[in-house]
């Protein structure tokens, strides 16, 4: 969660500061995680920005690759987004319009690709994580498809976790995406209103798997539902809400941090945890440590 949620902040380095703190007690330079740079672009016809950063760490050898869109989510769920026009994607099937402007704006119109390209060249045997909350985890989920699609990355050194991310394309778009075999895991906050748009029973949309659903508040000793493998709309994890139930609450709040909030603060509980507890602590996804239930 907290390279996603460094992705709301101006300054993304003052939450990753904090992860090179827990992970590395002894403050070792060496092993620094550090912003490569920043993307912010314009990205509907509100004026909402989409913004994303590439960031270094030499620790745990890993390139991170973060998205976000508009954090106004209550206008967005008032004003909604353009979600009728659809648009071919490379890796199969067809994706939101708004979806693939904001992700086009940021990695193409930027430097962003051509930096991920510098960077891939420089750093040829790291894993690369692109994460993203709300919004940005659709650009998220774009991205680690554009890469693992064209060969950039095989399989084994990408990873994708998002958290509330909307249906992004249809459902050639999510069989195709799950034909790369990218490890995913798309985690939802119980009644979060976000995954469930567009909604199934009036638009084509579908997701791409895993999710890993938390029907609970995301406490230190909640569990979650690894959902099926085999389809993005499993219908007895998150799928199985009354759609009465849906809320914004829970999709503003993870692990019991308001997302927004927590990155632009610069994660400041991380220094305050000890680092028994975060390396016993349940792990979110089966590799990475950072990415524990505590955070």
């Amino acid at each position: 969660m907290p390279y996603a949620a460094a992705a709301y902040s101006s300054n993304p380095n003052l939450c990753l500061s904090n992860v090179y703190k827990l992970l590395n007690p002894t403050l070792d330079p060496f092993y620094n995680i550090t912003v490569y740079r920043q993307y912010t672009i314009n990205c509907d016809s509100f004026n909402n920005t989409c913004s994303a950063y590439i960031a270094i760490s030499s620790f745990t050898q890993e390139i991170i690759i973060a998205f976000r869109g508009p954090s106004n989510f209550d206008q967005l769920l008032k004003q909604g987004w353009n979600s009728n026009e659809m648009v071919p994607f490379v890796s199969d099937g067809k994706v939101g319009k708004y979806f693939y402007d904001g992700f086009s704006g940021i990695w193409q119109d930027s430097e962003m690709r051509n930096d991920f390209y510098a960077l891939k060249n420089r750093f040829p045997n790291y894993i690369y994580i692109f994460v993203g909350h709300s919004i940005g985890g659709s650009l998220a989920s774009l991205a680690a498809a554009v890469v693992a699609a064209t060969g950039v990355l095989s399989e084994d050194k990408l990873s994708l976790f998002t958290f509330g991310q909307p249906r992004t394309g249809d459902k050639y778009f999510a069989d195709g995406f799950n034909s790369l075999e990218i490890q995913t895991s798309r985690i939802v906050h119980k009644n979060d209103i976000f995954p469930h748009l567009p909604t199934l029973t009036n638009s084509t949309y579908f997701h791409h798997r895993q999710e890993i659903w938390y029907n609970n508040d995301m406490g230190i000793h909640d569990d979650s539902t690894t959902c099926s493998y085999e389809t993005g709309e499993d219908p007895s994890c998150s799928d199985s809400i009354d759609a009465s139930k849906l809320n914004i609450k829970d999709h503003k709040y993870y692990y019991g941090r308001d997302f927004v909030q927590y990155g632009i603060s610069g994660c400041p509980d991380l220094v305050a945890s000890k680092q028994s507890d975060f390396e016993n602590s349940k792990i979110v996804e089966k590799k990475f440590r950072h990415f524990s239930k505590n955070f």
